[in-house]
């Protein structure tokens, strides 16, 4: 596969790795790699817990995409192979856990209260990610810079990693904004 964009559909993209594309890969893991990562951290695992699950996810994914039969819902499935997983590496710990656990903080250790919550949460984040992606890469970067960096940066510092007037930064930003809730409508996002 000579060019993988934000743009390229999963079931390109699952040809090419069936047929051993490593960028094909690659552009795969990039495209799901935060819904995958957040799953464990929403469960309530450690950063190297989630790390672990993340990596048997796609450890499955290779395995198995090529019996995956409904490729257009290969989100779906990643998400439920992470919380599967995350309920097996929750319950394994558990039972290998000396000390009695009492009954109020089962809710807890399981890491979700509400299934339902849960996946529409995910399934929201995903979309705004894809979104994200199908921004011009100067609003990515705005949006990434103004909304996900820690510490966020300031007016001055994006006007220079840009190369704009800082005097531009709200401008820019108002109009990435009004890109981003045109790409989230088209990809039917409900708040």
């Amino acid at each position: 596969m000579d060019k993988l964009s934000a743009q390229t559909s999963d079931a390109v993209i699952i040809d090419a790795c069936l047929d051993g594309d490593e960028k094909a890969w690659q552009q795969l893991i990039h495209r799901y790699k935060r819904l995958v990562y957040s799953i464990p951290i929403k469960w309530g695992l450690s950063p190297e817990d989630a790390v672990e699950i993340f990596q048997g996810v796609w450890m499955e994914c290779f395995k198995q995409l090529s019996s995956l039969r409904n490729i257009d819902r290969l989100q779906p499935w990643l998400t439920r192979v992470a919380v599967r997983k995350c309920h097996r590496f929750s319950s394994d710990k558990r039972q290998r856990s000396e000390a009695p656990i009492a009954d109020e903080s089962m809710e807890e250790i399981s890491g979700v209260a509400d299934p339902t919550t849960f996946f529409a949460e995910l399934d929201k984040e995903q979309m705004l990610r894809d979104a994200i992606e199908k921004l011009t890469p100067r609003c990515t970067q705005v949006i990434q810079a103004l909304f996900f960096e820690d510490p966020r940066p300031s007016y001055q510092a994006i006007a220079a990693r840009l190369g704009l007037s800082e005097n531009s930064i709200g401008f820019t930003r108002e109009r990435c904004l009004n890109n981003l809730k045109k790409v989230l409508a088209e990809l039917g996002y409900r708040s």
